[in-house]
């Protein structure tokens, strides 16, 4: 038993994570958690039910799940009410919102029955027995007593941004009370970059200038942005530039975090992994020079010949991708969003070569607050491939769950479809990535070799310790059907 928290922590331990992602209080004792300095945190306290009395603390990126399932952070397998994974709280300060995950009896907000709503401070969740009160705060580095209760809390004066904020685009005023991510090393008076929306449409329909690059044409667009063919002015090297407009206001510390973070992942160099060239932000929006790779994605090519592709050809291409995993996790870098559209496939005269793109960028781009709410917009196209580890708590993800997404990846090159049944969006996917096996790949393609089809199943074992311990190792197990 959890005394802290008054419940049973999830059974993460062969996971090799840590239970409880967000911060933790009772009473009159905080501790602190694993915190990136933001100014604004989510509390959900718990006025009813076998928890009451509890808190749990957000002060960055995460999800929160409730059930009687022992695998979601808040398990409570006493109430029968509840469904095994009933709901799941996405949470990036100070912006909230809750998800029914196909709940027998239901989750209400408000006793507003809903199956998705944003959240707002004040506002209750009922499910089962319980109820959940939302909090939304701000924060400073230093604790006060409060008087009333007897708890520690965390309180600061919301000086940071005296200076109206503008659109970097028309110079138009911000509506009052905007979310502004920031970074660890905020201080008062600091700029802070913002798109209205007219100029964020722009942005989004419109090749934006960015310094010493001309664009050529778009090449594609997807949740984290729109990529375009660019050639360098001085020196005429064709790049892909990628666009990217953060979801909220980004202080300067924020955006300065973020390019020193994506700075690191450049020194990133490998034939199986595009290279970082140069990156900044114009105009309210980030941008990022990458190799040009004259090719499509893994997506297209399985969507080339669906069902149908060449298993050896497929599981080429696997270990090229698993070669550059090799060197990123020796250097201790970790991908976070390994899928078909993030592998990009190019020529060479031996034949197709296989590259891993966006390096980081999500999770960089999530940690620090730039992404919004995610689920209901590019989670969409990861959660199929995401390993259940991450679900859980997607800021910890070791090279296993690297592993565990490859081969997604490889099933649907060889399928092109995904390892569950369940993919549309909703609760229904969430629930089977969290408890259900995925559908045996020869059930989908049955002249794939039972032999091929037992190493998939051990890369895609819900423990992570039952997988290949290294990217190596699965390469070596793929290697015969190449």
């Amino acid at each position: 038993m959890n005394e802290r928290l008054g419940c049973d922590p999830p059974d993460l331990s062969h996971k090799g994570l840590r239970p409880w992602p967000c911060l933790e209080y009772n009473g009159q004792e905080l501790r602190l958690g694993r915190t990136n300095g933001a100014t604004m945190r989510v509390i959900l306290d718990v006025l009813e039910g076998p928890r009451q009395g509890r808190s749990f603390v957000f002060d960055r990126h995460d999800t929160f799940i409730v059930g009687r399932s022992r695998f979601v952070h808040c398990p409570v397998p006493e109430d029968t009410a509840l469904s095994r994974d009933h709901f799941l709280i996405e949470i990036n300060p100070p912006r909230c919102e809750v998800r029914d995950l196909g709940s027998t009896n239901g989750t209400f907000v408000n006793e507003r029955r809903v199956d998705r709503a944003k959240l707002n401070s004040g506002d209750r969740i009922a499910a089962g027995q319980s109820i959940f009160r939302v909090r939304v705060e701000t924060a400073s580095k230093t604790s006060e007593m409060d008087t009333q209760t007897g708890s520690r809390t965390l309180s600061v004066a919301l000086d940071a941004h005296p200076k109206p904020i503008q659109c970097a685009g028309c110079g138009s005023p911000a509506p009052l009370g905007i979310d502004v991510a920031s970074g660890p090393n905020q201080v008062a008076g600091e700029s802070v970059e913002w798109l209205c929306d007219f100029c964020r449409a722009e942005s989004s329909s419109l090749p934006q200038p960015v310094p010493h690059f001309t664009t050529v044409r778009e090449l594609g667009r997807g949740a984290m942005g729109v990529v375009y063919q660019a050639k360098h002015n001085e020196t005429g090297k064709l790049v892909a530039l990628k666009l990217i407009v953060p979801e909220s206001a980004a202080a300067r510390s924020a955006v300065d975090r973020f390019l020193r973070e994506m700075s690191v992942i450049s020194q990133l160099k490998h034939p199986n992994i595009v290279e970082w060239l140069e990156q900044g932000m114009t105009r309210g929006q980030f941008w990022f020079a990458m190799e040009y790779v004259a090719g499509s994605n893994l997506e297209a090519l399985a969507n080339s010949a669906p069902g149908r592709y060449p298993i050896s050809q497929a599981c080429r291409m696997a270990c090229q991708v698993l070669k550059g995993l090799e060197q990123a996790h020796r250097l201790g870098f970790v991908h976070r969003d390994i899928k078909p559209e993030n592998i990009l496939i190019g020529r060479r005269p031996e034949g197709l070569v296989a590259k891993i793109s966006d390096f980081g960028l999500a999770k960089s781009f999530r940690g620090l607050g730039l992404s919004g709410l995610t689920f209901s917009g590019e989670m969409r196209g990861t959660v199929p491939f995401m390993p259940p580890e991450q679900m859980l708590d997607f800021k910890t993800v070791l090279p296993s769950g690297d592993l565990y997404a490859s081969a997604a990846t490889l099933y649907y090159l060889l399928t092109s479809q995904f390892i569950y049944d369940q993919v549309a969006e909703g609760g229904d996917l969430i629930r089977t990535l969290l408890e259900e096996p995925p559908v045996p790949v020869r059930k989908r393609r049955p002249d794939i070799p039972a032999a091929l089809a037992a190493v998939l199943q051990k890369c895609l074992a819900r423990d992570p310790k039952d997988r290949y311990p290294t990217a190596s190792a699965m390469r070596q197990a793929l290697r015969p059907f190449c």
